[in-house]
């Protein structure tokens, strides 16, 4: 007896719990409730992967593997690129090869490919309430992995409720490479598995790896001095995010947990630099894909783009052209009158004077999102602090000519700017006069 829940009422997914109960090594309860959950349904393909997960850590690996290389195919139906790729590794485990089904993923996703058109992902089956089955209740052992084969097999023999032609969705970076090739990129990524309460990532870590969400759910957390842990987003199966480590090698601005159990593909970045060096295509997708995640995250996200309204936005940021600053080099150099605007995109600057001692201060370290730039671009004066890289920096250079062209259009953007060079100029002055006191203190005493 199945029942629909909704996400409010039903805590815990059967799901989720099996997901769990395996990564307890708890194999025998994991096994039973997940084969019973393919026993009550012909279309949750995720726990139909997990019950052939389980099968292979029961030492069944031929009937793990066939599983796995039918479940690609699935996958793929409903549009699920990376929950297709778990089911490669998987098989790939289980002694298949996996780079035959990553091209099979490859030609219907890649580019070119006459099953791709401008459709949504197809969502999950509703979570439905589900307990273990009598049956699979009473069996143990070898007795209950013979058991959950069984339904394996009548689950993947089942008619599947998605048709073999339906169509797929058009995916951002992976549709834009021709099948050869996204099959090499895919074979990048392996498998990460993760607890309710671990960390993808962690504030402050050198950023060496990009992930994808398979399944699970995961909270973006911010330490802040003053509020302590904030969460800025809460990511779902299909996000990417880590990406920025392609281009920069700042330490992460945040951190990422688990809230349930989890599964990530991840891509080590000497891989895809390894990738992209041998093939210029990975390497052209790569940076585009990357750039227009920092654009949108721009968009979203900067203070100043704020001043505009959101439909006019990506324009506005059109007008900027994209620069990589490598570590130690100046955008801003105290006492020259620049010329550009910088808007931060990845990396992060520091902002450093010099008091009235003749010590260097740092004033501020800026991140994305951050401006650079505008006391000398709004209020014509030379610059009252150097502005250097700290780690490799991607910054949208508005030059003084484009930003004469953007705020006859964006008026708001003027004022937004002025406000804010106004107040740093202030500030600059402030601390640095109080730096040297504080130094004029220590050498009275």
């Amino acid at each position: 007896m199945t029942k629909s829940t909704s996400p409010a009422d039903r805590g815990v997914s059967p799901l989720d719990r099996a997901h769990g109960l395996r990564q307890e090594k708890k194999t025998d309860d994991a096994l039973r409730l997940a084969a019973s959950i393919i026993a009550a349904s012909t279309d949750d393909v995720n726990a139909a992967y997990l019950v052939a997960r389980l099968l292979l850590d029961s030492d069944r690996a031929q009937s793990a593997g066939k599983a796995a290389e039918a479940l690609v195919e699935r996958f793929v139906r409903r549009g699920d690129l990376l929950g297709a790729c778990l089911c490669a590794q998987l098989g790939f485990e289980a002694g298949g090869f996996a780079e035959n089904a990553l091209a099979t993923i490859s030609e219907a996703f890649g580019k070119g490919s006459k099953r791709v058109s401008d459709v949504s992902p197809r969502p999950p089956p509703l979570p439905v309430a589900v307990e273990v089955a009598p049956f699979f209740a009473k069996l143990s052992g070898p007795a209950l992995a013979d058991a959950a084969e069984k339904a394996l097999t009548r689950f993947i023999e089942a008619k599947d409720p998605v048709s073999a032609t339906a169509p797929l969705p058009r995916l951002p970076l992976f549709g834009e490479l021709e099948p050869g090739v996204l099959t090499r990129l895919l074979g990048a990524f392996e498998v990460r598995e993760l607890k309710a309460g671990e960390y993808a990532v962690r504030q402050g870590d050198e950023g060496r790896e990009a992930f994808a969400l398979v399944r699970g759910v995961l909270n973006v957390v911010r330490e802040d001095e003053v509020r302590g842990p904030v969460v800025l987003a809460v990511l779902g199966a299909g996000s990417v995010f880590g990406e920025m480590a392609l281009v920069s090698d700042a330490p992460r601005a945040a951190s990422v947990v688990a809230v349930e159990p989890t599964h990530l593909l991840v891509a080590q970045r000497k891989h895809l630099e390894a990738l992209a060096q041998k093939d210029g295509t990975i390497s052209r997708e790569l940076g585009r894909f990357c750039h227009g995640r920092m654009v949108s995250n721009l968009i979203r996200h900067s203070a100043i783009l704020a001043a505009v309204e959101p439909k006019r936005r990506q324009d506005l940021v059109g007008r900027f052209t994209p620069e990589t600053f490598k570590p130690g080099a100046l955008l801003v150099r105290q006492g020259e009158e620049g010329e550009s605007l910088f808007l931060i995109a990845s990396g992060s600057v520091e902002v450093r004077s010099t008091d009235s001692e003749g010590d260097r201060v740092v004033l501020a370290q800026l991140g994305p999102g951050d401006v650079v730039g505008e006391i000398s671009l709004i209020l014509r004066r030379p610059a009252t602090a150097d502005v250097v890289a700290v780690h490799s920096t991607v910054a949208l250079q508005l030059t003084r000519e484009k930003f004469q062209e953007a705020i006859k259009q964006y008026p708001a953007l003027l004022t937004e700017l002025y406000e804010l060079a106004t107040k740093r100029e202030e500030e600059t002055r402030s601390v640095v006069a109080q730096e040297a006191l504080d130094v004029s203190d220590v050498v009275l005493l």
